[in-house]
């Protein structure tokens, strides 16, 4: 199928930010998504919308907002996944500035404004803020209160992305300079797609402001990527591209490195127990691999909680007793 880009509009002057949104089966949630984007207070932007062959009425829908709004260009392509249409956006995006918004997810009327004020005041090329976790009951859930704006250095900033405490790697709640997409682009067929490219932006960036006020809405859908009965492994494949790249340019952060390895490795063994899938004996043996090989870097990790080094020697001793005990945290954690 032949990519069409519908844009009918004649700019006489390029938009500061390019925002685009990779769109496949979000029918639901879809208006209430762009509506969102529209309603920024920042509205110096071109708002790329990227339906990756969705089979539902999002290409209706698509085409009404782009008949609604001269700031909107709508891409239709065959479905490729996320990775291939955020890259399509990328390709076409003319804005000084680019940022990403998941159609099932929306954002707070303020969040580019501040984003792109929090990055321009303290020189930087990529800024983040904090998020809120919406659940399809309504209810929302901050998990981080009391933090101030700050600026992390690229060694901070990476060990943040890598805590998961004020941000992780998703794409979509930062502002990026398009310059740091320079010949770098989401891996298609992968999951864990940000994993893979993150750190590299973070280098590239080598400074990040942080906006401590929650931004960006993220639902937490049952039937998510992340809930699928076949599990996927990419996320500890993408740590350890991440430990081989820290440990050849930062070797000051190997520690940090290996870590985050290991502690991928477990975060996919969790998966399977939380998705109630079988983890069978060759793989469990696996994860206990990578986790004993590294375990010396586990213990130097002075970063770590006590709760998480508790929890990485508990899956070594007694791996059923840990899946009890992590089945139970379950019921009372959701995010």
């Amino acid at each position: 199928m032949e990519q069409v880009i519908k844009d009918g509009k004649n700019r006489e002057c390029k938009p500061m930010l390019s925002i685009v949104v990779p769109i496949y089966k979000v029918e639901k949630y879809l208006n209430k998504c762009i509506d969102s984007i529209l309603a920024q207070t920042f509205t110096d932007f071109e708002l790329i919308l990227v339906n990756d062959g969705s089979p539902d009425r999002c290409r209706e829908i698509c085409d009404y907002y782009e008949k609604k709004d001269k700031r909107i260009k709508v891409i239709h392509k065959a479905n490729g996944g996320l990775s291939s249409a955020r890259n399509a956006g990328i390709n076409i995006a003319i804005g000084e500035y680019i940022g990403f918004v998941d159609s099932d997810d929306y954002i707070e009327p303020f969040m580019y404004e501040r984003l792109i004020k929090s990055l321009q005041n303290n020189n930087c090329l990529l800024s983040v803020c904090a998020i809120n976790y919406v659940f399809e009951n309504g209810k929302s859930i901050c998990k981080v209160k009391g933090e101030n704006d700050k600026v992390f250095n690229f060694s901070d900033a990476i060990l943040e992305m890598n805590t998961y405490r004020l941000f992780d790697m998703g794409a979509w709640s930062k502002v990026y300079h398009k310059s740091l997409f320079n010949n770098l682009r989401f891996p298609v067929g992968k999951l864990s797609e940000d994993f893979y490219i993150m750190y590299k932006i973070f280098d590239r960036a080598q400074k990040i402001s942080y906006v401590a006020t929650p931004c960006y809405n993220y639902l937490q859908r049952q039937n998510s990527i992340s809930r699928n009965t076949k599990i996927n492994h990419d996320f500890e494949y993408a740590a350890k591209e991440q430990m081989e790249y820290l440990e050849r340019k930062y070797p000051e952060l190997t520690v940090l490195a290996h870590t985050s390895y290991a502690s991928a490795a477990l975060t996919v063994y969790d998966f399977y127990l939380k998705n109630h899938v079988k983890c069978s004996k060759e793989q469990l043996n696996h994860f206990k691999k990578i986790i004993r090989e590294n375990y010396v870097y586990i213990s130097k990790a002075t970063y770590l909680s006590k709760a998480k080094k508790i929890q990485f020697a508990l899956f070594m001793i007694n791996p059923i007793l840990y899946k009890e005990i992590f089945l139970l945290y379950r019921k009372f954690r959701r995010i």
